[in-house]
């Protein structure tokens, strides 16, 4: 890392991860065009902050632990500036606090200029090693690892969040230690399942939890181990959609009908998807299958034009076959329990068709089938899912029940108002007719 940087191009979270690799010992500068603090590390671990913020004074801190009043602050500090000692010291000789008071303190005043660094959106940041520090740590090895984990959940700009996480979209996360701390508040146990991008997809609180275990060393990111291949094929797709559709089949626009026809059977054999169907990751089938399709549009559009069509028409034909194949597919994997691969085919319907309903809710249900059947997958994917799809589709009581069904998983008293908005859309909901006559059944009020 280097020794002066943005904190905006490089958030405070990742410098912290850096200290604590590095088991840095020196000073970091950090300040805005307001604030200046400076923040001493001996051996990765927190020692003493300066800083120029007078709420932060310890006075103030004090004021605010109701252990001194507003009046006798400003005496004190009167008197500390001149007399030129420490604020504390003086506290303790007016007899205004006992030494524990003051070291309850100090830890709290150290804490709060610490966290408040986390909020800076933007800054500088310099570092200056030394050889030695003679002051000792504050904060213990686990105390500090805490407290950097607080500041990324509490305090941190979730812009910066997207930021210190971006570079690692790709890579999925691999869990370091036996058991991941449980201070983020939230289970991020089956992370392994999802890359990076997915998991910001799931919201704040899943990526705040993310970055906070990656900066105190309890999770790193591990890329696809299919990563070369995923880069082949992003380049593959790329290059093909520069090109014209006699380029993308490799012909020459000269070439017979029946030339034309074996250089795509040709093309489309060492093409096809399940070539590589080896490759246990999303993203290769997602780009195997874009790349399969442009070459199907090559295909149809030099047709259309040996047929003196314009290939301006309307295209999407093949797509949407493929989808319809896709959709037939996962419905069979559906049918015999292999979750996974249902879902990766379905996902990849919605991608391609994304304006039909039946391939969102069949996406979603089997998102929830999987956690409800396998305990696979968790239940913020799940409503992540369900609100993208209800932006869409707000009429689908299908994806209300889902939801109800979700909700009722977490116990929340929340789930009979889906059931109920389902069947408010469609009276003739199966699924929402039975919920709602169990929670009569059980004696449970329903909102209507």
């Amino acid at each position: 890392m280097e020794n002066m940087f943005s904190i905006e191009e490089f958030p405070f979270p990742l410098v912290m991860m850096d200290v604590l690799e590095s088991q840095f010992t020196g000073i970091i500068f950090v300040s805005t065009d307001q604030w200046k603090k400076g923040l001493i590390f001996k051996d990765g671990r927190l020692c003493a902050i300066q800083s120029n913020r007078t709420d932060e004074l310890l006075g103030n801190i004090l004021v605010g632990m109701g252990m001194i009043s507003e009046d006798e602050n400003t005496r004190s500090l009167d008197t500390s500036r001149l007399e030129r000692r420490k604020q504390g010291v003086i506290l303790l000789e007016m007899g205004l606090v006992q030494p524990l008071e003051i070291n309850e303190a100090l830890k709290a005043q150290t804490e709060k200029r610490f966290l408040d660094i986390f909020s800076w959106e933007n800054g500088t940041a310099q570092k200056v090693p030394k050889g030695e520090i003679n002051k000792q740590p504050e904060l213990s090895k686990i105390e500090m690892a805490h407290l950097i984990r607080k500041g990324v959940m509490e305090h941190t700009p979730f812009a910066n969040i997207i930021t210190a996480l971006s570079p690692f979209a790709d890579a999925i996360p691999k869990v370091m230690v036996d058991t991941l701390p449980g201070d983020t508040g939230i289970d991020l146990e089956d992370i392994r399942q999802y890359t990076v991008a997915e998991i910001l997809l799931l919201g704040q609180d899943p990526s705040r939890a993310l970055l906070s275990l990656f900066c105190t060393g309890d999770v790193s990111f591990e890329e696809s181990k299919y990563k070369a291949l995923i880069d082949t094929l992003r380049h593959k797709l790329k290059t093909i959609k520069d090109q014209d559709p006699f380029e993308v089949l490799g012909v020459d626009k000269m070439i017979s009908d029946g030339g034309l026809k074996r250089a795509y059977i040709k093309i489309v054999k060492a093409n096809h998807p399940d070539t590589y169907a080896y490759a246990d990751d999303p993203e290769v089938k997602l780009l195997a299958n874009e790349i399969f399709t442009e070459i199907q549009k090559a295909y149809t559009n030099i047709s259309k034009l040996r047929e003196g069509k314009s290939i301006e028409e309307p295209q999407g034909i093949d797509e949407s076959l493929q989808a319809e194949i896709l959709f037939s597919k996962a419905t069979e994997l559906l049918k015999a329990r292999d979750y996974q691969n249902a879902i990766d085919n379905f996902k990849l319907c919605v991608k391609m068709r994304p304006e039909e309903k039946l391939f969102v809710e069949s996406f979603v249900k089997t998102l929830f089938l999987r956690l409800q059947n396998t305990g696979a997958g968790n239940p913020l994917e799940i409503k992540s899912a369900i609100r993208d799809g209800l932006n869409r589709f707000p009429g689908s009581d299908t994806l209300w029940v889902i939801y109800g069904w979700v909700l009722k998983k977490e116990s929340s008293k929340k789930a009979i108002e889906a059931f109920e908005k389902a069947l408010e859309i469609n009276k003739n909901n199966v699924d929402a007719q039975r919920e709602v006559r169990l929670y009569q059944m059980r004696g449970k009020p329903v909102t209507h």
